[in-house]
């Protein structure tokens, strides 16, 4: 199978990194000449103590012609997808097969990356790849197990097949929508998390957050169409659990510095990559608001990380509410 991945950032390369490991015939494409030149010589530079092994082909855009390719993945950042396929990948193949690997909500069009993609012109129905997944033990070769959700199940076969190795299980899915919105809200959970360990709350707390954003999840998902049982699955509670207890997750190591009291703004200027959580918090607790879902903890995230409310004032809020049955 040749597969083209889009996005050469660390989670672009990390698939990269199975898809060859998986014997496939694997392309980056890079928007940029200085990235294309680390990852064809075998090094990212933002995970420089990794070797990539030999490297990767590379096509940079609008300078290499973009190679035949069987299957496209997409892990562009959510907020520059729809900027990257009508720029530097608006010559990349839509009429093949696109996976979608991006984690996001769109601010702008509050707008899941699946359906960016098919904005851009993508035929047919984009399938999710998600899961508990730090790109850095991805590229260590650590144990990873992950979801593939398409509507069509033999093309799920046809992928768990082609991109498993043994340290890099994929299980299948038929609920493309509870896959890729569970996807969404765990960064945002994340950084609430993050702003009560950095305003010096405990695991406690952590917990109690994990599992009530959880809830929040699965109460927007069943709405939008998704299966209660994928968000108890690996790209529901799995996904949430790794991204807001692991030290890799940028969300929550952003959303630690604010809770420390450091201005947003300046958290962001000194992050060499994305933390989704940031823009996706805003347009997730837009949504609830309109479809009248309750969702305190998103809502809360929300106003912190736009200076609606003070952290102090957030946490409090958070802990006056009055408990309900669970």
């Amino acid at each position: 199978m040749k597969i083209l991945v889009v996005g050469s950032g660390t989670w672009g390369t990390a698939l990269a990194h199975v898809a060859q490991n998986a014997g496939m015939d694997v392309t980056v494409h890079c928007r940029r000449q200085e990235r294309a030149a680390e990852l064809a010589s075998g090094r990212h530079s933002f995970l420089p103590e990794l070797s990539l092994g030999d490297g990767f082909k590379v096509c940079v855009a609008g300078v290499d012609p973009v190679p035949d390719s069987d299957v496209v993945i997409s892990a562009i950042p959510t907020q520059m997808i729809r900027s990257y396929l009508q720029g530097p990948g608006a010559d990349l193949p839509r009429d093949v097969p696109w996976i979608s690997a991006s984690k996001g909500l769109e601010k702008s069009h509050q707008a899941l990356p699946s359906q960016i993609l098919k904005d851009c012109g993508v035929l047919g129905e984009p399938g999710i790849l998600s899961g508990p997944s730090h790109a850095e033990e991805v590229l260590r070769n650590l144990p990873t197990a992950v979801v593939f959700a398409h509507p069509n199940e033999d093309f799920t076969v046809e992928i768990q097949k082609s991109l498993r190795t043994p340290e890099f299980r994929i299980y299948r899915s038929l609920d493309r929508i509870g896959v890729e919105w569970a996807g969404v809200l765990k960064n945002v959970v994340a950084l609430g998390c993050g702003i009560a360990v950095g305003h010096g709350f405990g695991d406690n707390t952590i917990a109690a957050m994990v599992t009530r954003g959880s809830a929040e999840i699965s109460r927007m998902g069943c709405l939008l169409g998704g299966q209660r049982e994928t968000f108890s699955g690996l790209s529901g509670i799995g996904d949430l659990v790794v991204t807001c207890f692991s030290s890799h997750s940028r969300n929550r190591v952003v959303g630690e510095s604010v809770g420390q009291g450091q201005p947003v703004a300046d958290v962001l200027a000194g992050m060499e990559q994305v933390a989704e959580g940031v823009h996706t918090c805003s347009a997730a607790a837009e949504m609830a608001r309109e479809r009248s879902v309750e969702m305190p903890i998103v809502e809360t995230v929300s106003k912190v990380m736009a200076g609606e409310l003070s952290v102090e004032q957030g946490i409090e809020g958070l802990l006056l509410r009055v408990p309900d049955q669970e």
